[in-house]
């Protein structure tokens, strides 16, 4: 591969369909020569990238550039589902991420022989569909609703509470997709994810906990609280709150206990964090609250890990004698915990 022949072969989009390369007057010979000697490489049938840079990308940048690909590849197609809440920036579903989704508005063709796209049929009006870094993509609402009607709940609740928190999308807006797609495939699992949204949650681990708990038979906690004792002192702003059965719920990712801490944080400084922690815990137990940890293994096993900190929390909660102020934000007035709450009727599964 001469030099020259070297800088176009990165100029192209990567990764790059073989159509892309002929279009920008590279021969069969000369990409043949370059997968013979490993400088590019094939991803799938007709798609091929630089191997040094594309060896670097993490699997979901892997499977963002591939929808531009995708999309480029089959005629008036649209990048549609979990890939689309990806190009969107929205989280990454736990595990592996799939094919390439996208939506035609006619194909007599779902899916392709080279096993990385998967084309789905539907109705596409224009107004669903935006451009994202130049690649067509499905709007907000729309992502979000056909997420949660082929996607697992905790990863579609996830893309939809990050959605309505960053302000992307409102909930009447995936209402009123959901009513525009009411014959669809999988609109009643639509229905239950709808239900269930709130931008309040900030991880995808505290919405796919409240997947979870919900397909469990528990109520769907209040997200985001804080806590303060009777003279006002702040205490805590706790994950979720089952205020019925006082207990905490706290979501515990790797992001909780490395604010504040980098990589060139001292033993002593990471000590802190974990002290500090373990204090505010202590001053929530102290309320007459039961604190429950759980982490992304806990959600295995239909959630048994987490149902588990749930019942034994549950044991230990004293919420008749639960005395504190509590609000949702900083400039909301404080309120006295009251006993029992308006929503006492709530289920938390006996322990």
């Amino acid at each position: 591969m001469h030099a020259t022949d070297a800088q176009r072969w990165v100029e192209l989009p990567q990764p790059f369909l073989w159509q892309e390369a002929q279009a920008a007057g590279l021969s069969h010979s000369a990409l043949s020569g370059a997968v013979r000697r490993r400088e590019v490489i094939k991803i799938a049938g007709s798609l091929y990238a630089v191997r040094a840079p594309w060896l670097l990308l993490d699997p979901t940048a892997v499977h963002v550039a591939m929808a531009r690909a995708a999309q480029a590849s089959i005629a008036d197609s649209v990048v549609s589902h979990v890939t689309a809440a990806l190009v969107h920036g929205l989280p990454t579903p736990q595990g592996p991420i799939g094919k390439v989704t996208l939506t035609a508005r006619a194909t007599s063709r779902t899916s392709y022989p080279d096993d990385w796209r998967r084309v789905l049929q539907a109705a596409l009006p224009d107004e669903q569909v935006v451009s994202v870094a130049g690649v067509a993509v499905t709007e907000l609402a729309r992502t979000v609703v056909d997420s949660f009607r082929q996607s697992r709940l905790r990863d579609a609740l996830a893309v939809a509470d990050a959605a309505v928190r960053l302000g992307l999308v409102q909930v009447d807006e995936l209402r009123a997709m959901r009513a525009y797609q009411r014959r669809w495939p999988g609109i009643r699992l639509a229905d239950e994810g709808i239900g269930l949204v709130d931008g309040r949650r900030e991880s995808w681990l505290e919405s796919a906990s409240v997947a979870v708990a919900h397909r469990r038979g528990y109520s769907v906690p209040d997200s985001q609280i804080r806590i303060h004792d009777l003279d006002g002192a702040f205490v805590g702003r706790v994950d979720h709150l089952w205020r019925n059965a006082g207990v905490i719920g706290e979501a515990d990712g790797r992001g909780k206990y490395q604010q504040g801490v980098d990589d060139s944080a001292t033993a002593e400084r990471i000590a802190e964090v974990v002290l500090a922690e373990r204090d505010r815990e202590r001053g929530l137990e102290a309320l007459g609250f039961a604190v429950a940890r759980w982490g992304t293994a806990d959600l295995r096993n239909y959630g048994e890990g987490m149902c588990q900190a749930l019942a034994a929390a549950r044991r230990r909660a004293r919420p008749q004698s639960i005395r504190c102020l509590w609000r949702r934000n900083d400039d909301d007035p404080l309120q006295p915990w009251v006993w029992p709450p308006v929503d006492s009727s709530a289920v938390f599964p006996a322990a």
